[in-house]
């Protein structure tokens, strides 16, 4: 059975081969690439028919001007606001140097603010707060008015004139990246997400995160102080696959008795011994709740709200915990017992499209008890946005089935998917179907197989090349038996944009001589790295990164089931082969790249999963030396 369906495809009503069109669409560049003509004309239709798109485009087809060129200029006739939302910094980037283009060479009408999160934005000491812990804090001590940056940019809600001096200087300015701003606000002493907001009333053009128009409190806040509408917004989301899973990690939460237990020895240290003594109480509920031996099982929200108004009425230890979160949050900034408020008023939520589990897992500490609220259905957020929108564009290089996106969104898009603009002689894809990761079949004799083959892989790819497995310990496992003349970087888990930065410009600097970066799909290094050129000429992609078999893997699988009868691909097939395809996609980034990309694994080869590969010269064959070395020659 074929997977995808058939697309609906407007009719260009207009081509863009004169300075007329070009200039129309806003767009900055003497040619326009092999097929995204297709793109900005689907897009603009989109728009002007205030409809929803989803667009399955590859990478280097040029999406972002592609997408701001119609929707700026249909924004600024019409009064509308674009909204360009994306969860790569790189993307901010490029999102703002397009539209400095379009300024410099038609003149555009273009007034931007750049938003990232405000804990990256804010000048006091917040980088290791978590986000739900810095919005506590924030809350604290705006609540408070004791915020200096805040109040040198307003006091008692109105603009100081220093504000109202540097607001006007970067207006005339044009177009300023977050990073820029920040920087400039920092030496000010300001703080740089208010001045972003007062940007953000008079831009025509709003870049930043998913969580402004898709976290309903943040959402609701922000349209309202940017005196916004949905109903007028034009709406692009970028790298549109992360989508789903950050609506879904977004509504989630959980509570753990690390938390508890921190929570204590908060409560004693600021002489709190009653809420000491409730949080042991709480810690005790969530050993009664667990099996013995730890196993994951399903909750209702009666079974725990029992047995805490067993020990104190629920809502008045829910206020009483904010309350003194709140005060511990002005002395240290982070509140374990503010973040044991939050999860309790969230536990008392709706149980349509959630599942609540408690469980144990094991940590580098020891084992962990956890009891979660998780949201299994990003439609319950997004679904009402995307209707209210003025029109919506959703793109990536790796949204197949775009129907799925579709069905789970709850977007109601025409479909469309459109082919790599890159020359095919430029790339060689192969499935090697040799080995596999499939759990029952792992062992130490296949993961010398798998080793074995990687390093003829390397000894045969000329400079650079990348291998991803689905895991840290898979990788390890299988590294152990990988024999190779190439210098070998290995991905680290938790690492930070600086140390990113530095692994990926030493893994840069070896590609004359040749290195290897061994990485997890899914990982730092999996998606939204790009490696032009010679930095990298060739992925190998090992086995499938399948989730694990949790109990909740179980539920998303059982709900997808019963609201689509694709449970199994929704919930476990696609996105595990989507990870892949965001993998193999860091090799080829622009037209003039060459470069491998290999699947090594049998089950590639079955149906099932060959199904979801784009039909683009793949080559299904074990002895893969004779193409590669026909290719590198």
């Amino acid at each position: 059975m074929c997977i995808f369906k058939s697309f609906v495809f407007f009719e260009p009503f207009m081509l863009i081969d004169t300075e007329k069109r070009k200039k129309e669409l806003l767009f900055p560049h003497e040619e326009v690439r092999k097929n995204q003509e297709n793109l900005i004309l689907d897009i603009e239709q989109t728009i002007k028919e205030k409809k929803r798109l989803v667009a399955d485009a590859p990478t280097g087809l040029g999406k972002t001007v592609s997408a701001l060129g119609p929707a700026l200029s249909y924004a600024i006739k019409n009064n509308l606001t674009v909204w360009f939302l994306t969860n790569r910094h790189t993307q901010h980037t490029l999102a703002v140097e397009t539209l400095k283009l379009m300024q410099e060479k038609w003149g555009a009408k273009v007034s931007c603010a750049d938003l990232i999160g405000k804990r990256w934005m804010c000048n006091q000491e917040v980088k290791d707060l978590y986000a739900n812990e810095f919005q506590e804090f924030c809350k604290a001590i705006v609540r408070k008015n004791e915020c200096q940056f805040l109040n040198s940019v307003k006091v008692k809600n109105k603009l100081t004139v220093e504000a109202k001096k540097l607001i006007g200087e970067l207006i005339k300015k044009g177009t300023v990246h977050n990073d820029e701003l920040i920087t400039i606000c920092k030496k000010k002493e300001m703080c740089g997400y208010e001045i972003s907001l007062e940007l953000g009333k008079k831009a025509n053009v709003i870049i930043g995160d998913y969580y402004y128009l898709f976290n309903p409190f943040i959402q609701q806040n922000i349209f309202g102080k940017l005196d916004k509408e949905l109903e007028k917004t034009i709406l692009i989301v970028d790298e549109a696959h992360n989508l789903p899973n950050r609506i879904v990690e977004m509504l989630s939460h959980r509570l753990t008795d690390n938390m508890l237990k921190n929570a204590v020895l908060e409560a004693k240290k600021y002489d709190q011994e009653k809420i000491a003594e409730i949080m042991e109480q709480i810690n005790g509920v969530l050993n009664e709740l667990k099996t013995s031996g730890g196993n994951e099982r399903l909750v209702t929200k009666d079974e725990f709200l029992t047995r805490i108004k067993k020990i104190t009425p629920y809502a008045e230890l829910v206020e009483e915990l904010e309350v003194i979160g709140d005060e511990v949050r002005k002395k240290k900034r982070r509140s374990y017992i503010g973040g044991v408020a939050s999860f309790l008023e969230s536990w008392l939520g709706d149980d349509e499209g959630y599942t609540r589990i408690i469980g144990e897992r094991y940590t580098k500490y020891g084992p962990m008890t956890y009891l979660s609220y998780d949201c299994l259905d990003p439609s319950l957020v997004t679904k009402e946005i995307f209707s209210k929108v003025h029109s919506a564009i959703l793109m990536s290089g790796t949204l197949k089935p775009t129907f799925m996106y579709n069905d789970i969104l709850g977007v109601d898009a025409i479909e469309k998917s459109y082919t790599n603009p890159f020359p095919p002689e430029n790339k060689l894809t192969l499935i090697v179907p040799e080995t596999t990761t499939k759990y029952s079949l792992r062992s130490d004799e296949m993961y010398q197989r798998i080793g074995s083959k990687c390093s003829d892989m390397l000894n045969l790819i000329r400079g650079n090349c990348a291998i991803f497995f689905p895991s840290y310990a898979l990788r390890d496992s299988v590294c152990t038996h990988l024999t190779t003349t190439k210098k070998t970087f290995w991905e680290k888990r938790e690492m930070n944009k600086t140390e990113k930065e530095e692994f990926l410009e030493r893994f840069k600097a070896q590609k004359e001589t040749g290195g290897v970066l061994l990485g997890v799909m899914g990982g730092s290094f999996g998606e939204g790295v790009d490696l032009p050129g010679d930095q990298l000429n060739g992925v190998v992609v090992v086995g499938v990164p399948l989730s694990k078999p949790t109990l909740k893997t179980k539920e998303i699988i059982k709900y997808f089931d019963e609201k689509f009868d694709k449970g199994w691909e929704y919930g476990y097939l696609f996105p595990a082969m989507s990870k892949c395809f965001q993998s193999a996609g860091r090799c080829i980034r622009s037209a003039e790249d060459k470069g491998t990309v290999i699947y090594l694994d049998e089950r590639f080869a079955w149906q099932t999963y060959f199904r979801c590969f784009p039909r683009e010269n793949v080559i299904v064959r074990k002895d893969f030396e004779p193409f590669l070395k026909e290719f590198f020659q």
